[in-house]
């Protein structure tokens, strides 16, 4: 089949224009990222640069639209005072950005439609709660989990008095600022224990938390089990933007 050579041609020149552009808005969007991530490093004063993803493509299109889809900057190993190393991602959603804000990388003073910070404590992390060096966490049910300001899950451990380690089905739930791990079910403890040793047990894998004291910016909203690991989120909208509200560490509100 015969091909005129000015159809060629044009293809050609189209496929090439378009992968300028891609190169071209790629390279934007990673020097944005990067950007993101020193300011972030700064101000929260971070030993490691935090992961920055800007969301939307193009990502140029926000010099016309004047708008971020979304930003999250997530942060591995952070050492948190009382909880050991967590990870913790930060999420701004419809950011409205100025053309210098797309430019220079900074967005401070610009208004995001919502603000999120979910951080995850696994088994260490939880473990140093509640003095369990050995903690494990699991679902006690097999299937996906749910999130809300409910959830369940099956935690395996030693506590402090002990020798053996014992698994327990607790309740994690939610009510206003605090965290309530409650027991449910002893599932599986050392032979021969006594009513009095096994509500021992259950004792040492209850937990109360203010919500608040964990580096949410505001208090948990949400708490799900999942992977291994319990998360927390909180959420705000309708917030102005400080780089320093990006940190995973910050523990006041953003919007302060």
């Amino acid at each position: 089949m015969y091909v005129p050579r000015l159809l060629v041609i044009a293809v050609t020149t189209v496929a090439v224009l378009l992968g300028a552009g891609w190169l071209v808005d790629s390279l934007a969007a990673a020097r944005f990222e990067r950007t993101i991530s020193q300011k972030v490093e700064e101000a929260a004063r971070l030993d490691v640069s935090p992961r920055v993803n800007v969301g939307g493509f193009p990502f140029l299109a926000s010099l016309v639209t004047g708008e971020l889809p979304s930003v999250d900057v997530h942060a591995l190993d952070v050492d948190v005072a009382e909880l050991g190393m967590v990870n913790a991602t930060t999420r701004i959603s419809e950011v409205a950005v100025t053309r210098e804000q797309i430019l220079n990388g900074d967005l401070t003073g610009s208004a995001a439609r919502s603000y999120s910070r979910t951080i995850r404590l696994d088994g260490v992390a939880l473990g140093r709660l509640l003095d369990m060096t050995d903690l494990d966490i699991s679902n006690p049910y097999d299937i996906s989990p749910a999130g809300g300001n409910a959830a369940e899950a099956q935690l395996t451990g030693t506590p402090f008095n002990k020798r053996e380690p014992s698994t327990v089905v607790v309740d994690l739930r939610l009510v206003g600022n605090e965290f309530h791990m409650t027991p449910r079910e002893l599932v599986d403890a050392p032979a021969d224990q006594t009513p009095a040793e096994a509500r021992e047990i259950l004792d040492a894998f209850t937990l109360t938390l203010d919500t608040r004291r964990l580096p949410l910016a505001g208090r948990a909203s949400t708490v799900n089990m999942s992977g291994g690991s319990v998360f927390f989120e909180a959420q705000r909208f309708n917030v102005p933007v400080r780089m320093s509200a990006l940190s995973p560490i910050e523990v006041a509100t953003p919007e302060d």
